[in-house]
């Protein structure tokens, strides 16, 4: 099922995102347990590409388990930037032909592996030119998911300018939105708003970090531009010495942010789950329990 009509379909929805374990051994312990992921009944699921395509096999491999499996709208990531457009053509037809019908279209880092990376010489240098690459070859087969930064693109740190470059993707053909992680939802909800103001109607997702490791997510959030609240790096400085302690907080930090995302109208979420089952199972239980209370 597309994830266009998914979202179309449902007052509340819940997805989850997961990146396919790289040693053979982990990937086979993912796959055999992941009927636990199922039980949490998310309305889909998306699973991340390495860097540079760094997990294609594996990425492809997860998706098609998925697809054959377990009845739940499977969309995978695809970054092009270090792609031909034959490879992203052949990785396409691919999916279309085990039945994948959404894409999350992105163009990717700059690798940092490769010194002497030259970006103006990739074909695709930037998502929009993706994104209608994808509507040009393949029409309507998939649903085009777009990202989205709500304090800006890191290498510009500009609201209004990430909102234009969002309209332009969506009118390329993307049908959605998924935000990059933010901690403070006064800034998506900024954003959403200034997308209002310019004519943009598309669901934009909140993308949702769990914080269970403080100093880990803290440099992931640095390297993309999102900003953790003082008060926020206060409590987990304070729990740093406890990893069960810093668990439990990053839960309830994550279910506050995402009620008040409810709140506030915005009843659809993505959780980037980093495979942690029991952290999901935690939020997802809580979410749904306050919900069904509020209901």
């Amino acid at each position: 099922m597309k994830i266009k009509n998914v979202l179309l379909s449902c007052e509340y929805s819940i997805s989850l995102e997961f990146f396919p374990p790289k040693e053979e051994k982990a990937f086979e312990e993912f796959t055999k347990g992941f009927t636990f992921y199922q039980r949490l009944n998310p309305n889909f699921v998306s699973v991340t590409y390495g860097a540079g395509g760094s997990t294609r096999e594996k990425t492809f491999s997860l998706v098609k388990f998925i697809k054959e499996k377990y009845d739940i709208p499977v969309m995978p990531h695809l970054t092009s930037l270090t792609h031909s457009p034959e490879e992203i053509e052949n990785l396409l037809q691919a999916y279309a032909e085990i039945g994948v019908e959404n894409i999350l279209a992105l163009r990717g880092d700059i690798p940092k592996d490769v010194g002497d990376f030259d970006i103006s010489k990739a074909y695709f240098k930037n998502a929009l030119g993706f994104v209608r690459f994808i509507k040009e070859r393949f029409g309507s087969t998939f649903s085009i998911g777009v990202s989205a930064y709500p304090e800006g693109y890191p290498e510009y740190r500009d609201v209004e300018k990430e909102v234009e470059y969002l309209k332009r993707k969506f009118d390329e053909g993307g049908d959605f939105a998924i935000t990059q992680m933010f901690f403070d939802n006064s800034y998506f909800y900024k954003f959403v708003n200034i997308c209002r103001k310019k004519g943009i109607t598309n669901e934009v997702i909140p993308g949702i970090m769990p914080i269970t490791n403080f100093k880990q997510i803290f440099s992931f959030a640095t390297s993309v531009g999102a900003r953790i609240p003082d008060d926020l790096t206060n409590k987990f400085n304070s729990v740093l010495s406890s990893p069960e302690d810093m668990e439990k907080l990053g839960i309830e930090v994550a279910v506050s942010q995402i009620m008040d995302l409810f709140d506030n109208g915005f009843k659809k979420i993505h959780l980037f789950t980093l495979n942690r089952r029991s952290v999901i199972e935690d939020i997802v239980r809580v979410v749904r329990a306050r919900v069904m209370l509020q209901s």
